[in-house]
């Protein structure tokens, strides 16, 4: 399917008529997985499936972005870390796959065009060894990937096609020999053992998820203090070296959602930095505020449908450590209200903040002083 096609937030859920049936099987996409042992963990978007002895992938897939994801399970039961490859399925593709026993992994097998129309020709005969697509999950769904354009998941997945969830890891130095030199303190004991027995370790080359770098420099060359502070609390100078990273300047929602489904589907730790960085960046802007209406509305948008995801106790255990998103939204909100935007969007804006209230019962009005933007003194 071709990067510019377009998938909408709010596209309503379908209605399996027999008729509707048909055309989805006729023009939906085909995952064949052989090989795959009994017991993995197998998932596609929104939906987690544990494989039985007669499973040989999906039909009806429809045409658009998919996340597939797997996880081996020992004999003894336990899971093995999620790993998954995102790809824009076109009209009756048809992708194979065969599960590799020794690296616990899916390789992927390219059939020739012939090899294509036989596996079409004979569907009905395994069709009752292919799983449906969960189509009851697919408006949940591209209300999370809905600007995920084709160009920029090839752009950020990793060079080696797949996201996992573990960090992969190589040495990168070895520890040196063990010193002879007595250790004085307890801090500097646990700091020799750590230099004799770890490894410096890096990330394995192409593995990482390729997310745009978020500038270091906050404010141009050249800045007075004065200045330097303003851009310290205003982020639109950052925005702006970031949206030029971009195609188009939607895909900057675009890297957000996939950040957001790295961490919520893939469990990718950095990912979830990643997406707390693009919403502190998105949130702090405040001279720009007018110029870049239309973003903050698709944002506010998918922030909606992005919170509506997450458990509420994940915000307990890690969101709300430091007040994270209270404290840069009342940013936000403050920014809004403060602006020359239009009235229509700090209605939207104050729609949202309600909505917040009401749902988490988040205090937007009572931030602590030592949660306020830092004041840079020189």
């Amino acid at each position: 399917m071709a990067s510019s096609s377009k998938r909408h937030c709010d596209e309503d859920s379908f209605e399996m008529s027999p008729e509707k049936a048909k055309k989805l099987f006729d023009n939906g996409g085909i995952l064949i997985v052989l090989n795959l042992p009994v017991g993995t963990v197998f998932g596609i978007d929104m939906k987690v499936y544990q494989v039985g002895d007669k499973f040989l992938g999906l039909k009806m897939i429809p045409p658009g972005l998919h996340f597939i994801y797997y996880s081996a399970v020992s004999k003894e039961g336990s899971v093995a870390p999620r790993t998954g490859f995102f790809h824009y399925f076109a009209p009756q593709e048809i992708m194979v796959k065969k599960w590799d026993s020794v690296n616990e992994d899916l390789n992927s097998l390219a059939p020739t065009g012939e090899e294509r129309q036989r596996i079409r020709e004979n569907l009905q005969d395994i069709d009752r060894n292919l799983g449906a697509y969960p189509y009851q999950t697919l408006k949940q769904w591209n209300r999370l990937t809905c600007n995920i354009s084709e160009s920029l998941m090839h752009k950020l997945q990793p060079a080696c096609g797949v996201v996992n969830s573990v960090t992969q890891l190589i040495p990168l130095s070895y520890p040196a020999k063990e010193s002879t030199e007595p250790d004085s303190t307890t801090e500097k004991r646990f700091q020799t053992l750590e230099d004799k027995y770890l490894p410096e370790m890096k990330k394995v080359p192409g593995t990482e998820i390729r997310f745009t770098e978020i500038p270091k420099n906050k404010y141009p060359e050249g800045s007075s203090a004065a200045q330097i502070t303003m851009y310290n609390m205003d982020s639109t100078y950052v925005l702006e070296q970031l949206l030029r990273s971009y195609d188009k300047e939607e895909d900057i929602i675009g890297e957000l959602q996939m950040a957001h489904v790295c961490f919520l589907i893939s469990h990718v730790y950095d990912a979830f930095e990643h997406w707390k960085n693009l919403v502190h960046v998105i949130c702090s802007v405040d001279t720009g505020l007018e110029k870049y209406t239309d973003i903050l509305t698709t944002f506010l948008t998918i922030l909606h449908y992005q919170l509506k995801e997450i458990p509420t106790d994940f915000f307990v255990d890690i969101t709300s450590d430091n007040n994270f998103l209270v404290s840069t939204l009342q940013v936000f909100f403050e920014n809004v209200k403060s602006s020359s935007a239009s009235e229509k969007f700090k209605n939207f804006a104050e729609k949202f903040r309600k909505n917040l209230t009401a749902t988490f019962k988040w205090d937007f009005d009572g931030v602590p002083d030592d949660e306020q933007p830092v004041i840079v003194e020189f």
